[in-house]
This record gives structure tokens, sequence and C-alpha cells, in this order.
């Protein structure tokens, strides 16, 4: 397999896109409901399967890097398909363009021509538009592909597909797109391991772009210097709310710990932009998560776990806009918002 890596120029342009314009684009509540379903069906069907794309993913959460992140999941979804080229894409949240941050197997010719995509008619592009992975089998028929003809002829491109990079609450992060030198379509089953890894890997992926650095933590700093920047940030006049989320679980006598494998696995940050995008709508997508979860892993112990939502910034339990307690026994009937004091 050819061995991936970033453009590096393209990567830190787009990446530093990201600290002031969050991506915009979300995936379809509709076809986020399918992914859901797919996962749970991909459970009981492929348990070994599924297994195995968990362990890849962990292995980038594990990576702390972005630039060592992208080409491991070039490399990994070249494997997964029988890819002979692959590149990875990030939206542009300024212009909504697709700019080519990581390449395996490609030319100068190629890589220049899909530099910046903003043709909507494009493999990646239809993806893009759609939210949805998108598959040709043959280049060579598909009319909209016109424009690319002769790059895709140079290069020895016959097959594409793309597979959009998703964080957990929908938004569009990127594509993930394969090629073949001959014609045809994975299989089914293929595409849909495909996708379930863009959104483990997109998960991944969010953390490096949208996450605020350890120089934007609030624990830096006197209480004054720390929350005015935060605020500034965060209480913006166009309506965008940074929700940051925690979930916890029972440890030791009267204690708690972060829930999951990893500190990070079950904590992070929910833009959102709607007036009833509220800290008990945020919890509930946090909570839709977690039933997910222990639908594909149930646990060994139905003890509650707490979702903490704090707006802006992560502070105690006390200062919590909103906590709700859920369990693994409640199957996803009963939940109870909680006193954080």
């Amino acid at each position: 397999m050819n061995h991936s890596h970033n453009l590096i120029g393209s990567l830190e342009h787009v990446t530093a896109s990201y600290t002031s314009a969050p991506p915009a684009r979300k995936v379809a509540a509709t076809h986020r409901a399918d992914q859901l379903a797919a996962w749970v069906a991909f459970s009981l069907d492929e348990p070994s399967a599924l297994k195995s794309l968990q362990d890849a993913a962990e292995e980038l959460r594990d990576i702390p890097e972005l630039a060592a992140v992208l080409p491991r999941v070039a490399e990994a979804s070249m494997e997964l398909l029988g890819a002979e080229f692959g590149n990875i894409q990030f939206v542009d949240p300024r212009d909504d363009s697709l700019v080519l941050v990581t390449q395996s197997g490609f030319g100068d010719e190629f890589l220049d021509h899909f530099a910046v995509v903003h043709d909507s008619h494009s493999v990646c592009g239809r993806a893009a538009r759609q939210g949805t992975q998108a598959v040709t089998a043959d280049v060579r028929d598909d009319q909209g592909l016109t424009p690319h003809q002769r790059i895709f002829r140079t290069s020895g491109v016959r097959s594409v597909q793309s597979t959009p990079l998703v964080d957990h609450t929908g938004r569009l992060l990127g594509m993930i797109s394969t090629h073949m030198s001959q014609p045809g379509r994975p299989s089914d089953q293929d595409l849909r391991i495909m996708e379930l890894y863009g959104q483990l890997a997109g998960e991944v992926v969010a953390r490096h772009l949208i996450v605020p650095g350890a120089a934007d933590h609030p624990h830096n700093g006197t209480v004054l210097d720390r929350r005015l920047p935060l605020l500034e940030r965060t209480e913006s006049t166009n309506g965008v709310t940074q929700w940051v989320y925690r979930v916890d679980e029972p440890y030791g006598p009267g204690g708690c710990r972060t829930y999951g494998i990893h500190p990070d696995q079950w904590r992070g940050r929910i833009t959102t932009d709607h007036p009833d995008h509220d800290a008990e709508y945020a919890a509930a997508l946090v909570a839709r998560d977690l039933r997910a979860e222990w639908n594909i892993h149930p646990a060994g112990e139905a003890r509650p776990v707490h979702i903490h939502i704090w707006r802006g910034w992560e502070g105690t339990h006390q200062d919590a806009a909103f906590t709700m307690e859920i369990g693994p026994d409640l199957n996803g009937h009963r939940h109870r918002a909680v006193d954080p004091a």
C-alpha cells in the first residue's frame, strides 16, 4: 500500500479556519437515525467486524496530533475497501469548499486539480451536498464528472467512493474518498463498514478541529482572566452557543470519575444555533449516543451515570447548567434531571 501523507500547507490553512468559523453543515436527522440503526444492526450481524472497527478507532484516539491521525485514517479506509488511491478533504467553513489535506498514491496533476473543490457534481461534492456516502462505479459513465475525465484518465482512476467525516452531533467535517484503477462498486457490507468508520474517525478528528487546546482551558489564570475570553467566544450575538458536556460515573465511596475507557471518550463540546437547543437538548444528544453505545456493548453493571452540561466551559457539578441521570437499565424510557447541588 502507498504511504499516505498530509499536504501541510492546506492542512494548516483549513484547520486554522475552524477556530473562527466552526463547520455549519450537518447531516440530516433522518440520516443520523439511519446511521444509528445501522450501528445496532451491524453489532448483531457482524460483532467481530464491529470490534475490529472500534479497535481501529481506539488506536486513533491514542494519537495526540491531527497530522498523525489523518494518514492513518486514509490508509485504514483504503485497506477496508481494497483501494489503490485515497484522500481526505476538510470542509472549509468559510465557503463550504472541500480542501484536500491528505492523499495517498496520486501525482501532482491530480492534487492540483482537486486541491479545492467547489463542484457539487463531483463524487465528493455530491456526498457533501447530500450528507451521505456517494459511489461511482465507473467515472467514464458519469456525465457529472465530465470536467474531471482527463485527470481521472491520467491518474488511472476508474471508480470512486466518498464517505462523510462527521462528528457525534452530525456536523460534516470533511470527506474520505477512495479510488480504484478498475471499474466496480464495493459491496454493500464494505460500504456500510466504511460509513461507520467515517463516523468513528470523524469523532476523533473533531476533537482536534473544534475542541479548544490547553491554552483555552479555564484552569489557567485567575477566575476573571479565564472566564472573560470564554464568554466573548461563547456568548456570541449570532445565536450560536457552545455547550460543554462530561459524563461521570460513581467511583469509590461517594466519589465519581469520568465515564468511559479513555478520559475524553465521553467529554466534549456541542455547538447549537437554535433558540430551543438549550442545555437539556445538549444532554439529550449525549444520552442518545450513550444508549447507542449500551445497545452495542451492554454495560456489565447497570449503574446510572450523570451527564453534566455547562455553557461555554467545563466547571463543577454545582455550576452545571443541566445534569441528567441515565442508566443502561432504563432502556431509554426513563431519565431524570438531578439537582447539581
